[in-house]
């Protein structure tokens, strides 16, 4: 599968996945023509969360008025437009509206090819959760207080059995590592990867990982897709994903 297979196979899975959170939690949602904003109200100047996604440079440049309307009456001062891989025309029509490049995170993609099973050390367990509970307090764990609110209010129960899928490692009752799968199509999406503090360079997210990318193979999936956070870019790296080409933010601050 080409790059560009790979990049769009992301944008779809991160855009029904960001519409998932805004109906289980605390997340807002704006729905335009061809473009989805999502907002954090509660946390507003946590960046990461304020996002807004398009289908094409045109309905962007359309949606740019109402969305700084709709941020403004939400009360979120700063949010983002990623802007995906071969549409730089999207950043004439950004940069009149105010918008200002920023960091970019960089997008990754991996073939599903009859993954190996886990190896599991004496003491660690695998699990699938029936909810998120449990991962979503190990990535407010490992992501810092400005994240830890989204973590813990969001909570998705039971979580939809189709699409979402939970892993968690646990060593004596206590949780390690976590992550979850979001599936739709032939794409898994890959989200929420975290390990407890005191348990890295164990290989645990190794592993949550391998067991992960053999699910989501068994139930028909042949690709997987991420968003890389810089704890995890390496690792990613290492479990064979290949780099599908950064999306810069292009960051709106109000004030």
């Amino acid at each position: 599968m080409t790059d560009a297979e790979l990049t769009e196979r992301l944008r779809t899975n991160l855009w029904d996945f960001k519409t998932l959170q805004a109906r289980g939690g605390p997340l807002r949602m704006l729905d335009l023509p061809g473009v989805r904003a999502f907002a954090l109200p509660d946390h507003p100047d946590n960046l990461f969360q304020q996002q807004v996604m398009y289908e094409d440079t045109r309905s962007l440049a359309e949606a740019l008025a109402p969305l700084e309307a709709w941020y403004r009456e939400q009360d979120v001062p700063v949010w983002r437009v990623p802007v995906y891989p071969g549409e730089s025309l999207a950043e004439g029509p950004l940069a009149r509206a105010g918008y200002r490049p920023a960091d970019t995170i960089p997008a990754m993609g991996l073939t599903l090819n009859h993954p190996p099973p886990p190896h599991l050390p004496p003491g660690l367990t695998l699990e699938h959760p029936e909810d998120l509970d449990e991962v979503l307090a190990l990535n407010a764990l490992c992501y810092g207080e400005e994240n830890a609110g989204f973590f813990e209010d969001w909570r998705i129960q039971p979580l939809p059995s189709d699409q979402l899928h939970a892993v968690l490692m646990r060593e004596g009752g206590r949780p390690l590592a976590g992550a979850v799968s979001f599936e739709r199509g032939d794409a898994a999406g890959i989200y929420l990867v975290a390990t407890h503090p005191a348990a890295r360079r164990r290989g645990l997210g190794a592993r949550v990982m391998h067991c992960l990318h053999a699910d989501a193979f068994a139930r028909g999936r042949c690709v997987a897709v991420l968003q890389a956070s810089d704890m995890g870019h390496d690792l990613y790296r290492r479990l064979g994903y290949r780099e599908l080409g950064g999306w810069p933010n292009w960051v709106r601050h109000t004030r």
